[in-house]
């Protein structure tokens, strides 16, 4: 009976830690930091 109990033990880690993997990856989005927009300083009347 332990036998039996081992091998279910045992495959049932081998789904699990993988699937436990590939949902923490998911979990973790990449933080973009958004760049701030360049604008060109056009001259015009009021700036020169």
């Amino acid at each position: 009976m332990n036998i039996y109990l081992f091998w279910i033990l045992f495959l049932s880690l081998w789904a699990i830690v993988p699937l436990m993997i590939i949902k923490g990856r998911v979990d973790e989005k990449p933080k973009v930091i958004p760049s701030p927009d360049v604008k060109a300083n056009k001259k015009n009347w009021f700036n020169k």
